[in-house]
């Protein structure tokens, strides 16, 4: 499959459930040449090269670092990932014009395709900021993800994996950087669809990362490429869902909203799945 522009992928419900959101028109190809030097950059400037100097992670042999807030297992409020060596390059690179403007069609993205999970997004966001001020945001104003993950090195390519420690009912946005001929590095595979797609430079997709198994052929000898993520953690959704607690805090300090919630669990994917949206839908809210 290639694409240039946006084209939804439905399930046999009619729900979206992925989405190759292509890239706009004007300006926004030479934005994003000058991310791509921006990450070139960093890369150099942190004297990186295409592998991974602490060597290989689950999502394959390139340097990957992250940006924003997650929760852990064992946390009890979401925390700022540690950015260690790489604090000031990061911060500097979420400055970035060009980079804004990544995060910005990403998010826009997001909410034309599925607007309610969007706004969902967006409410979890917006308690995190109401809630904990001290916790960095990558994109004010710009996005509603939690997290960014800037992939380094030019040789981005991930192995076979599921982001698990992502909100399952939700996606993740991906955008391919650099200077390589997609239809032969990089392609984007999606296993249980059984699909594999030419994701060339610019292009973003947004995909349920934590649900669909996905990986990428390499890179081919003589390109480059980079990528650019934004993601939210799935235990951040359910501390806000909980009221700003764990579920340990919630039993003991509401035993019957706990009982409640408890309850529920069984119908709780059933109601997740009504944030994504139908084709149909989407043409019906514009007339």
């Amino acid at each position: 499959v290639r694409f240039r522009v946006p084209i939804p992928i439905v399930d046999s419900s009619g729900r979206i459930i992925a989405v190759l959101a292509g890239q706009p028109g004007s300006d926004y190809a030479e934005d994003l040449l000058e991310a791509f030097r921006l990450f070139s950059d960093a890369g150099k400037e942190a004297q990186l090269g295409a592998a991974d100097p602490k060597g290989p992670h689950k999502r394959g042999e390139f340097p990957a670092f992250n940006r924003g807030v997650t929760m852990g297992m064992g946390s009890r409020t979401p925390v700022a990932i540690n950015t260690g060596y790489m604090t000031g390059i990061l911060n500097r690179l979420v400055g970035e014009k060009a980079v804004h403007r990544m995060a910005a069609y990403q998010n826009a993205a997001f909410s034309l395709w599925a607007p309610r999970m969007h706004a969902e997004y967006k409410t979890v966001h917006d308690t995190l900021r109401n809630q904990l001020l001290h916790l960095p945001v990558n994109f004010p104003g710009v996005s509603e993800f939690c997290a960014t993950a800037f992939n380094l090195g030019g040789n981005v390519w991930t192995f076979k994996h599921r982001d698990f420690r992502n909100w399952p009912f939700g996606w993740c946005a991906i955008t391919a950087l650099g200077e390589f001929d997609p239809s032969r590095s990089a392609q984007l595979v999606l296993w249980e669809l059984k699909l594999v797609i030419n994701f060339p430079p610019g292009a973003t997709v947004l995909i349920p990362s934590a649900v669909i198994t996905h990986s990428n052929t390499p890179v081919a000898e003589g390109d480059s490429r980079m990528s650019f993520t934004q993601y939210s953690a799935g235990p951040i959704f359910r501390w806000v869902k909980n009221g700003c607690r764990t579920e340990k805090e919630m039993q003991k300090d509401d035993p019957k909203g706990w009982a409640e919630m408890e309850a529920g669990k069984d119908s709780f994917y059933i109601r997740c799945l009504e944030n994504f949206s139908t084709i149909d839908e989407l043409l019906a809210s514009i007339g």
